[in-house]
């Protein structure tokens, strides 16, 4: 069996989230979901941790089944063995751009496992299928009798060509084909009665996007991550990836610690993703970097530590959250900063260019140079810390929201 069923443990009321929705979109949801009833949605992505597909999975479920939709939600099991996690890892840097080189050997045991992988799919009965990023796309593809959905989680604006010509032929069964951002569409390839666009969200009563107060946060960083509460503290929450860009925001942050001797750098990427095999060596290549500088701290191993706490505390305690990807289907770490109300610096990703809007509730930065001039510009400016700490939270309460993505889903259902 290579596929396993994940079973969030949250129970939700549909009264606890639909207060963050307002009377039309709430009349809306209730509306759809009453149409839907009989109906069984099954999600199928890489990995039950780590990740903003499996955090938006783990709270989609429970709030749609506390809207009385039968929704459940499978994960490729970590234990399927061979190069299967590894291939589709070059899936995933490929469709973002790099220049990937896969063997025929790879291909046909990916193909292989797919097939095993369609015949669990098929025993499961759904109604509608969404599939989750590349991992499990040819599965999804040869699934028969059944409404399927494909949601790329990536930038794919420009991917590898010999890779996309590959995999192209995997997305013709797929009756609707989402996306986060219409920059990521390649518009020759694709049918225009396919292509759906919306972005993700966060989801308000999870833990991680809790607002503690500053000081309180930063005590907890100085006893479980041996973080000084004095002096200003950056933060970056993402996982070790090249994509993310964590070198250049530790040569950004080595250019203002002259000014800001006392100043703190945390690099949060909690290894806890079972998809992701490369993630150790851009780890180990970014400790490298950071060698000897005392005030940056990197967060990688999750032993002892509480992952979600953790990382909620770290986005409390931050004077700035930076994400300084250059390539980034969305970026969840943006807005979830922007709810705590934290000033946030952005790479120049177009996923994070459709949640920050500059100078207006946060800064976007195109190289490690911008970024340094970003960190000063805020370092020294209360009155814009707080300006854009106000205007990012009304952004996300008004587009990015889990209830705004629910809606969308069942909108997305309902033409099926």
């Amino acid at each position: 069996m290579y596929l396993k069923q994940v079973k969030p443990k949250r129970k939700l009321k549909k009264s606890d989230f639909l207060k963050h929705s307002n009377l039309k979109e709430k009349k809306q949801l209730l509306k759809l979901a009453k149409e839907m009833q009989g109906k069984k949605i099954v999600h199928i992505n890489a990995t039950a941790q780590g990740g903003g597909v499996a955090e938006i999975l783990n709270s989609l479920i429970p709030y749609t089944q506390s809207l009385g939709v039968d929704a459940s939600w499978y994960v490729i099991d970590p234990k399927i063995g061979g190069n299967f996690f590894k291939t589709t890892n070059k899936f995933f840097d490929g469709l973002q751009g790099n220049k990937v080189n896969i063997s025929s050997s790879d291909f046909k045991e990916y193909e292989k496992k797919s097939q095993v992988i369609a015949y669990e799919i098929d025993k499961l009965s759904a109604d509608i299928l969404v599939i989750n990023d590349t991992q499990p796309l040819l599965a999804g593809f040869l699934a028969k009798k059944t409404k399927k959905i494909f949601y790329s989680h990536v930038d794919s604006s420009k991917p590898d060509k010999k890779l996309w010509k590959r995999l192209f032929p995997y997305f013709k069964n797929y009756q609707k084909i989402v996306f986060s951002n219409k920059e990521f569409v390649n518009q020759d390839n694709l049918l225009k009665e396919k292509t759906v666009i919306f972005p993700p969200a966060i989801d308000p009563l999870a833990l991680k996007q809790k607002n503690v107060a500053k000081e309180t946060a930063r005590k907890y960083l100085q006893k479980k991550g041996n973080i000084s509460k004095s002096g200003q503290l950056i933060v970056q929450v993402s996982r070790f990836d090249a994509f993310k860009n964590p070198i250049g925001l530790i040569e950004a942050f080595s250019k203002i610690q002259e000014n800001y001797k006392n100043a703190q750098l945390a690099l949060v990427g909690f290894n806890v993703a079972k998809d992701n095999p490369v993630a150790e060596l851009a780890y180990k290549k970014t400790r490298e970097y950071a060698k000897g500088n005392k005030n940056i701290h990197l967060f990688y191993y999750p032993k002892n530590k509480k992952v979600e706490e953790f990382t909620m505390m770290a986005q409390n305690a931050a004077d700035i959250v930076v994400q300084n990807s250059y390539r980034e289907g969305f970026g969840l770490t943006v807005s979830e900063a922007m709810w705590k109300q934290r000033p946030v610096i952005g790479g120049p990703a177009s996923g994070i260019k459709k949640q920050i809007k500059h100078n207006k509730n946060g800064l976007i930065a195109n190289n490690s140079d911008e970024l340094a001039k970003c960190l000063k510009e805020l370092l020294d400016n209360k009155e814009k810390r707080l300006k854009f700490s106000k205007e990012g939270k009304k952004t996300v309460k008004n587009n990015f929201l889990l209830n705004r993505l629910i809606l969308d889903h069942f909108k997305l259902y309902k033409k099926l």
